[in-house]
């Protein structure tokens, strides 16, 4: 054998570049294949939850008469907002309050899904943005809901914000499931997939996508957030200071020789959100090697958190297909609310109109 091959260098060569090849493609393949099981899958099954809960399962929270009186007080201050004398008698949180009630979609219209961007505790969600993909074709539309969206849960019985759903319902629905429940009857349309990813997993993947540029106006900070941008214009940062640019509440700029705040809403948070997934998305139309792919999942596997329907390949083949994609391709709108202070104290946001008559706006349902 040894005899055959030094004589013959043609064959030789073709040998060791077919090693060399299936060498290397062997260890992509390895490290690929690690990465997709660093990845944590999460039971998933919002509809079996829901039965769970509604069933009156001993584990899941009792009906807090207190906030069925706040809800009550809500309709009465948006009924005589709204020039309407008459209120609903009712402790029915859909006739209490239909603004925070989707009409049903029929399932086959879209394939959803929910990103969540969670908070150090990983128990409230600091971003949470629904991609709904037609499923006849066309535009996609992306949705931020703003993190103190005033909604009905479940679990509780009474209205809360939505990314309290993040704690899940104890012994009777997962943080993932609850959120998605919590969504669905908000929006009408049940959540097909999920992921979350933490505050350091963000960071990482900006990090490995090779940042991405913010442009300001003004010299702009955040002390709570860690935000720090010392001069305007347009610059290039890196994860962590992407990281406190999508969650800056507390926004400064330097006008005038001294820091002053700024308007800051969840509007403002959400613009920042979409910016930078549109970014990502820019970056990723840039992949064109193995390794480069692997050593993009090894950045963030071990921070993202997937429903158990699915898998990260298929998360990474529904990446895959929007790379590239720019806010000019897709439908959005923004969530119609208004500000409301509980009698608790707690300030949010309550919906003033339907999200199906907003998405109707966007979307035309007689093409489905």
């Amino acid at each position: 054998m040894i005899k055959y091959i030094v004589f013959h260098p043609v064959r030789l060569a073709v040998i060791l570049v077919a090693g060399t090849l299936l060498g290397t493609a062997s260890f992509y393949f390895f490290q690929i294949h690690r990465t997709f099981d660093a990845v944590a899958i999460e039971v998933f099954d919002p509809g079996l939850a829901r039965d769970a809960i509604g069933s009156g399962d001993d584990s899941s929270e009792p009906v807090d008469e207190s906030m069925r009186s706040e809800s009550d007080e809500i309709m009465r201050v948006i009924d005589l907002e709204d020039g309407v004398e008459d209120f609903p008698v009712t402790t029915d949180p859909r006739q209490l309050y239909p603004a925070a009630f989707g009409d049903p979609i029929p399932d086959t219209v879209f394939q959803s899904y929910l990103l969540l961007g969670v908070d150090a505790s990983e128990l409230l969600a600091d971003a949470i943005i629904l991609v709904l993909e037609p499923t006849s074709g066309g535009r996609s539309v992306l949705v931020s809901l703003p993190r103190d969206l005033w909604v009905w849960n479940m679990c509780r019985q009474r209205f809360s914000r939505i990314n309290e759903g993040l704690g899940g319902c104890r012994g009777v629905a997962s943080g993932a499931e609850l959120m998605a429940i919590m969504v669905e009857d908000y929006t009408g349309i049940k959540v097909n997939h999920l992921a979350r990813i933490n505050f350091s997993g963000f960071a990482r993947l900006v990090d490995a996508m090779g940042g991405i540029t913010v442009c300001v106006e003004d010299p702009t900070r955040d002390l709570n957030s860690g935000l720090i941008i010392e001069e305007e214009g347009c610059h290039d940062i890196d994860g962590e200071m992407a990281l406190a640019w999508v969650r800056s509440r507390q926004t400064e700029t330097f006008v005038r020789g001294e820091w002053r705040p700024t308007a800051s809403s969840d509007l403002t948070r959400q613009r920042r959100q979409q910016d930078v997934l549109f970014q990502l998305a820019g970056q990723a139309s840039r992949f064109a090697s193995p390794g480069a792919l692997s050593q993009t999942l090894g950045a963030v596997s071990a921070s993202v958190r997937l429903n158990s329907t699915w898998t990260f390949a298929q998360a990474v083949a529904t990446g895959w297909r929007y790379r590239g994609i720019t806010a000019d391709e897709v439908r959005t709108f923004t969530v119609n609310v208004r500000d409301y202070t509980t009698s608790r104290g707690a300030r949010v946001l309550l919906p003033r109109v339907k999200f199906t008559d907003q998405l109707k706006t966007v979307v035309n349902f007689s093409d489905f």
